[in-house]
């Protein structure tokens, strides 16, 4: 696995300067210099694209956590929409709906944001088993 560091512009990954560290840690969640206004994300992944893949899909996911908590903070897209619908969903279920709910898979390119809700809710309400 490698590790990649990204120059983030207006929560978009700048692919032209990849920065590349081979590593032997275990892969890890991606992380933002800063979730409100990234300048900078690093992933882990096998090569440049999926690099590119995963660093545009978490900052797709920090957007819509921001528009949702702070409206003002960034224009809305439908990416925003989808996971704010799938965020109020979720946070009307019972605990036992939500765990079923977790379980199943990703079929359509919105639902890996819809997961994220439902986990965001889980996560808040401490009902995630690790």
């Amino acid at each position: 696995m490698l590790r990649y560091t990204l120059p983030v512009h207006k929560f978009a990954a700048q692919p032209l300067e990849l920065a590349l560290v081979p590593t032997t840690s275990a892969p890890q969640e991606p992380i933002t210099d800063d979730p409100y206004n990234p300048t900078k994300i690093t992933v882990y992944a096998p090569g440049p694209d999926s690099a590119l893949r995963i660093a545009e899909r978490h900052l797709t996911l920090l957007h819509a956590r921001l528009a949702l908590s702070d409206p003002a903070a960034v224009p809305r897209t439908a990416p925003d929409v989808i996971y704010a619908e799938a965020r109020a969903r979720a946070e009307t279920l019972s605990s036992e709906q939500r765990e079923a709910e977790s379980r199943f898979s990703i079929h359509s390119d919105d639902d890996w944001l819809r997961l994220f809700a439902l986990t965001d809710v889980m996560r808040q309400r401490d009902e995630l088993t690790t």
